[in-house]
């Protein structure tokens, strides 16, 4: 099991491990294809490692950990629609907590894709995470961090996953047979983002969305109204390709914004096209944007008609370009 980047994180890790100062709770934050779930990994293992160096991945704990099979190591189960996290498991989950681990001192649990934990789960969870047993340890990943109650993250330690460099990116890609123009054309779309990218050349679905986010935006930065609706017409046809495409667009505005602070903070699948709305664009119009993006996206799991979603959707951004 191996990071790549994320330096910071690692260090952050190893440091308090070497000083016997391990936090027990973590929030692991970014966005998807960062690498949060290998982390995740990484973390429970380092913490059930038999070695002086850990994590070693050559002890039987390490190896089961790297398996998914250490039985000290227990992922929160999803359920519902939305994938979050019941009531109910969460309540067995603090019941089980306070149960002596099977193989070693530690008793890792880990919350993955936690975006969707809903409240009263959360609030559950408070009185395990404010004062755990000496031996529970407790990882979150989620894609932002303000979904977490901030009862529960002034008590965790936050580490934000980071996009790789492009050595790193380019040593991933070719661990996975990517190089050459698909391994340049991955990384023009999605940067630092290995997930993505790896996605992106296996996947004609995903070739698909960019290439429909990409003519959005050139729509929205020439002002045509009728492309901007043809466009997300034609997305809602699948609603998984809808969200995908609304989730990349909204990247793309918030590139756009970024660039005005940090030239080099962009995440997006179209730095070109960000960087043309940052310049055309007001900040103001930018803003209204994003967040008529993240209504439509909280739409889409709401039953309601996705191509009344582009059609609205396509008005609120034309209306807005214009500010």
């Amino acid at each position: 099991m191996k990071i790549y980047g994320n330096k910071l994180i690692k260090d952050t890790i190893q440091n308090m491990s070497e000083k016997d100062r391990m936090a027990h709770s973590f929030l692991i934050c970014g966005e998807k294809g960062l690498g949060k779930k290998t982390i995740a990994d990484w973390l429970a293992a380092l913490l059930v490692c038999e070695s002086a160096e850990k994590p070693c991945f050559a002890c039987r704990s390490c190896h089961l950990a790297s398996e998914h099979t250490h039985p000290d190591i227990i992922y929160a189960e999803h359920s519902g629609k939305l994938g979050g996290f019941s009531v109910d498991t969460v309540r067995e989950i603090c019941s089980d907590a306070y149960i002596k681990p099977n193989n070693g001192d530690k008793k890792i649990y880990i919350f993955t894709d936690a975006d969707k934990i809903t409240v009263q789960a959360q609030n559950s969870l408070l009185k395990l995470i404010e004062e755990p047993p000496d031996h529970a340890y407790f990882i979150f990943t989620v894609t932002d961090r303000n979904i977490i109650l901030e009862t529960i993250r002034s008590r965790v330690i936050s580490l934000n996953a980071a996009p790789l460099s492009r050595d790193e990116l380019m040593e991933v890609l070719a661990e996975n047979g990517v190089s050459g123009a698909n391994a340049e054309e991955a990384a023009s779309a999605f940067g630092g983002n290995a997930g993505k990218c790896l996605e992106y050349i296996s996947s004609d679905v995903m070739k698909n969305a960019v290439d429909l986010t990409k003519k959005v935006t050139d729509c929205i930065i020439n002002r045509d109204e009728y492309g901007i609706l043809k466009n997300l017409t034609d997305a809602s046809a699948d609603k998984d390709m809808f969200k995908t495409v609304i989730g990349m667009l909204d990247s793309i505005i918030r590139d756009a914004l970024a660039l005005r602070y940090d030239p080099d903070s962009m995440t997006g699948c179209y730095s070109s096209g960000a960087r043309e709305l940052s310049s055309g664009t007001t900040m103001n119009a930018c803003e209204k944007m994003h967040e008529a993006l993240g209504k439509a996206y909280s739409l889409i799991d709401k039953n309601v008609n996705i191509k009344l979603i582009a059609s609205v959707l396509c008005g609120e951004i034309t209306a807005f370009r214009q500010l």
